[in-house]
């Protein structure tokens, strides 16, 4: 897996990539502290699989890199790893095309899990989220997918337009879109962000051979 680091504090990446290091030793990092950084290196690497970043950039907010890696590198799996845990911050993030949440402000050992949960492919958001959420809608059943929808949900956890989702599963874009409404019944929820939110919640979501 090819992974791009992407904070302004050194330190903090210098730590981010050792953390990675003892869960995949055979990962390859890159590493990048501004947006023209980001682009440079997205564009070098079209292989990319995941991009770990924050929010705060020094001279630009990290959701401007977001949108820039999402346009250079569509497939990338984007999990934003920031000081900031507010919900706002969180729902624009995936409405950005995150797939996953991080706050920087979790125990050592809780960081963990969540690296290890990210890069399994999986969804991960933090616990406050997804408790709000389960009281605003207490249903806990995951419903049951067929395989192309489960599939479809991998592309959206990963941000991923309907027009890639259509190439990557070897359909037509309105077929996926008859997926993704479909999907969006299933799960009860009117738009991507909140079907990501409830897969999370429910479990669901894309495996690590969707990376």
């Amino acid at each position: 897996m090819k992974v791009l680091l992407v904070d302004d504090h050194a330190l903090f990446r210098a730590g981010l990539r050792l953390l990675l290091s003892t869960i995949a030793p055979d990962m390859q990092v890159l590493e990048a502290g501004t947006v023209e950084q980001v682009e440079a290196l997205a564009a070098a690497h079209t292989d990319l699989q995941l991009c770990l970043l924050d929010l705060k950039l020094k001279e630009q907010h990290g959701l401007l890199a977001l949108n820039r890696i999402k346009l250079l590198a569509p497939s990338v799996a984007v999990v934003v790893v920031s000081a900031a845990d507010d919900q706002a911050s969180i729902r624009a993030s995936l409405d950005a095309g995150a797939m996953s949440y991080v706050p920087k402000s979790m125990p050592p050992e809780m960081l963990t899990l969540a690296m290890r949960q990210v890069l399994a492919g999986r969804i991960y958001l933090p616990e406050d989220m997804l408790l709000s959420e389960a009281a605003a809608s207490p249903d806990t059943t995951a419903p049951a997918l067929s395989p192309r929808q489960a599939d479809v949900l991998a592309g959206l956890s990963r941000g991923l337009p309907t027009k890639i989702i259509a190439r990557e599963l070897g359909l037509s874009e309105h077929t996926v879109k008859e997926y993704i409404a479909a999907l969006f019944q299933a799960l009860g929820v009117h738009n991507r962000t909140e079907a990501v939110i409830k897969a999370a919640r429910l479990g669901l979501g894309p495996s690590a051979d969707h990376y």
